[in-house]
């Protein structure tokens, strides 16, 4: 059975918390089925720690290739790449190598299988193409993940990936965050929080 993205989400995270829980807290959110209509988030914190965003993706089409494919809509990069400003390792999109339940079985350490893709390395991405270079009607873009390397279409722009294990592991030493939030009003950071794209789902270190 293949797992969706909501399934996905929810054990990545409760295995990125599990793992830090020792050392640190995360506070995770995100959206009810009604504020993802809307773009809002579902709650919100002021706290002074660093903000991080993740994109999950999932995906159960893996080619002989070995390299699985993902669906990137067009306009959902824009609204996060157009966030990202400078911070390096804050925007990221999520990509877990496990699509089904089979899949789950032989590989439970889902943290381990995910790969993150830093936003901010996207910027020469352009609209999804046909061979003819026409627009996509889907207006998504293929996504081709394998560990350690993502490679985004219609021309194929090749970005490293990140371990969300590795990065945990840190203790996300190298992220910026997007910690500028903390120092504005609610309202401020409200706003900027609804620029985000539906799927968009956030985590707060300190």
């Amino acid at each position: 059975m293949k797992l969706s993205e909501k399934t996905l989400e929810l054990n990545i995270c409760a295995q990125a918390s599990q793992k830090v829980s020792a050392t640190q807290q995360l506070f995770w959110f995100g959206l009810t089925q009604k504020q993802e209509a809307k773009a809002g988030f579902d709650a919100c914190t002021e706290l002074g720690g660093r903000l991080l965003i993740f994109q999950f993706k999932a995906s159960n089409r893996v080619l002989k290739s070995k390299r699985r494919v993902f669906m990137a809509p067009h306009y959902q990069l824009d609204a996060l790449r157009n966030q990202v400003n400078s911070f390096q390792r804050s925007v990221f999109y999520a990509f877990p190598l496990v699509g089904n339940t089979l899949e789950l079985k032989k590989n439970p350490d889902l943290l381990s299988h995910t790969w993150l893709v830093d936003v901010a390395s996207l910027k020469s991405v352009g609209p999804p193409t046909k061979s003819d270079g026409s627009l996509r009607k889907n207006g998504c873009h293929n996504v081709y993940v394998t560990p350690g390397k993502a490679v985004f279409h219609s021309e194929p722009v090749e970005i490293g990936a990140i371990s969300f294990s590795s990065l945990v592991e840190q203790r996300f030493s190298e992220s910026d965050g997007i910690n500028w939030v903390s120092n504005q009003r609610f309202e401020g950071f409200w706003e900027f929080a609804q620029r985000f794209s539906s799927g968009a789902r956030g985590l707060v270190v300190w």
